[in-house]
C-alpha cells in the first residue's frame, strides 16, 4: 500500500487540548474576552407577536429605547419590514463595562403576514417600548371566471 505516513509525537489528549485552546482563542477574537463588551450581530431582530382579526393583521414589536425618528416601516402585499436603529446612551465619563447585554445598532425584522394588507391605511401606536402596527387587510381580489378550452 502506497501513501504518506504521518508520524505522531504527541498524545491524543494533548492534541484535543490544543484544538480546544485554538477554539477559545478564535471565540475571544470574535466575541471578546469574558466580562468585556462583545460584538453584536449585523442586525438585531426584535421580538414580535402577530395576530389576525376579521379585518386586520396586527404586529406588536418589542423595541424599547428606540425613538420614533429611528423607525422605518415598509409594507408590500403580505410582507412587512421593520427597520431602525437603537443608539447607545450618550456617554459622559469613561466606562469600564463588566457586562453588556443591551444590543445597540441597526435592527431589521422581515415578516410574512397571514394576509395581504393595505399599506395606505396603516396605524401605529408606540407605548412603553412596544410598537403596535395595525394593518387593514386588503380587499380580496374579485374572482374571475375563465373558460378554458381543452382540445
Amino acid at each position: 500500500m502506497k501513501g504518506r505516513t504521518i508520524k505522531r509525537t504527541s498524545q491524543p489528549s494533548s492534541q484535543f487540548e490544543h484544538i480546544r485552546e485554538r477554539m477559545e482563542q478564535a471565540r475571544q477574537r470574535v466575541i471578546g474576552a469574558p466580562g468585556r463588551p462583545s460584538f453584536s450581530v449585523p442586525f438585531i431582530e426584535p421580538a414580535v407577536d402577530i395576530y389576525e382579526t376579521e379585518d386586520q393583521v396586527v404586529i406588536v414589536a418589542e423595541i424599547a429605547g428606540i425613538g420614533d425618528q429611528d423607525l422605518e416601516l415598509e409594507v408590500e402585499g403580505s410582507k412587512c419590514i421593520l427597520r431602525g436603529e437603537r443608539k447607545p446612551a450618550s456617554q459622559g465619563a469613561k466606562r469600564d463595562y463588566r457586562q453588556v447585554e443591551i444590543s445597540h445598532g441597526p435592527f431589521q425584522r422581515e415578516l410574512f403576514l397571514p394576509a395581504a394588507v393595505n399599506p395606505d391605511a396603516v396605524q401605529t401606536v408606540y407605548k412603553d417600548g412596544m410598537l403596535q402596527i395595525a394593518l387593514p387587510k386588503a380587499s380580496p381580489a374579485r374572482s374571475r371566471t375563465l373558460t378554458i378550452l381543452v382540445r
